[in-house]
């Protein structure tokens, strides 16, 4: 509880030299300058929007890929695929930003490019509002999918094996082994991140 000290500063006229305890009290006013900012209805639902959006998209994809992983038969090419999904996890989101900006770049980015090439002008997704949020979303998925998964993979090793054996006996394909074994297998991991994710 003691970082929650800190919440005192938000009704307090902060000096420096005072300190927290020995600035004057603000009471309400930096709450009523807040709501009462010609922009505060925009960025509140700007940023529901994209928690929203955020969590519609980005909280199932790790499921999927950890499936997708988990299928893969050759043990180096699954390595190395587990290893190139997590490594943008380690990239800052300063250097993230940058390399976000050069793709989208419409001058010299590749999705600009690729874009010409089937006739199209050049987009600068960046500034275009129509565009940002979904590019946020999709950065934030290929920062966050690798190392998401991990959890899923750990919980995807602890199905029992017998039940895949006994349905690859009975006839089943991969597709409904997934379906049918590993989703619901995984679903209390499954529904303790989606909780987790809200939050």
């Amino acid at each position: 509880y003691k970082p929650m000290y800190g919440i005192v500063l938000a009704f307090k006229d902060f000096k420096i030299r005072e300190g927290i305890m020995g600035s004057p009290w603000a009471g309400l006013k930096y709450f009523n300058q807040l709501f009462e900012a010609a922009s505060f209805w925009e960025v509140l639902s700007n940023t529901l929007i994209i928690s929203l959006m955020n969590l519609a998209f980005s909280w199932p994809v790790p499921i999927v890929l950890a499936i997708f992983i988990s299928e893969i038969g050759n043990r180096r090419v699954r390595k190395v695929f587990q290893t190139a999904s997590y490594l943008p996890h380690f990239i800052s989101w300063v250097v993230m930003g940058g390399i976000i900006a050069e793709l989208l770049s419409p001058s010299r980015g590749v999705v600009n490019y690729l874009l010409g090439l089937f006739g199209r002008d050049p987009v600068y997704f960046l500034a275009e509002p129509a565009y940002f949020r979904g590019v946020l979303v999709v950065t934030d998925i290929w920062k966050s999918v690798g190392w998401g998964s991990i959890i899923y993979l750990s919980a995807i090793a602890g199905v029992d094996m017998e039940q895949y054996e006994s349905a690859a006996i009975d006839g089943a394909t991969r597709w409904d082994m997934a379906v049918r074994i590993t989703l619901p297998s995984i679903l209390p991991t499954i529904v303790t991140m989606f909780i987790l994710q809200v939050g």
